[in-house]
C-alpha cells in the first residue's frame, strides 16, 4: 500500500496538469498513477495541430503538448508510478 496526499489517476495531459497544480500549490506528496508504460495519454496519437493554444500559448502536436509536461512533471521530480491499475482508495483515519 501507498501512502500519499493526492493520488493522480491516469498520467494523460490533465493528470500531469492536476499534479504539476498541486505541486505549486504546495502539496509535494503527489504521485501520479497510469496503466501504460509511459505517461502522455491518447494525446501521444495526436499528431494534429492544434494543441497547447489556452496553456502554452503556441500550437503543438499532441505528442508535444504532452511532452511540455512530462517535462514539468520531471523538473518537479513529481513520482509516476507505470503500469499500475487503482483498485482502491482509502482515506486514512489520520486525515
Amino acid at each position: 500500500m501507498l501512502k500519499c496526499d493526492i493520488a493522480i489517476i491516469g498520467g494523460g495531459p490533465a493528470g500531469m496538469a492536476a499534479a504539476c497544480a498541486a505541486y505549486d500549490a504546495g502539496v509535494k506528496d503527489v504521485i501520479i498513477f497510469d496503466r501504460e508504460d509511459e505517461v502522455g495519454g491518447i494525446l501521444r496519437q495526436c499528431i494534429h495541430n492544434g494543441f497547447g493554444l489556452h496553456t502554452f500559448q503556441e500550437e503543438l502536436t499532441g505528442p508535444e503538448y504532452a511532452d511540455r509536461y512530462i517535462q514539468m512533471v520531471t523538473e518537479q521530480q513529481i513520482p509516476c508510478l507505470l503500469r499500475a491499475i487503482v483498485t482502491d482508495i482509502r482515506l486514512l483515519e489520520s486525515g
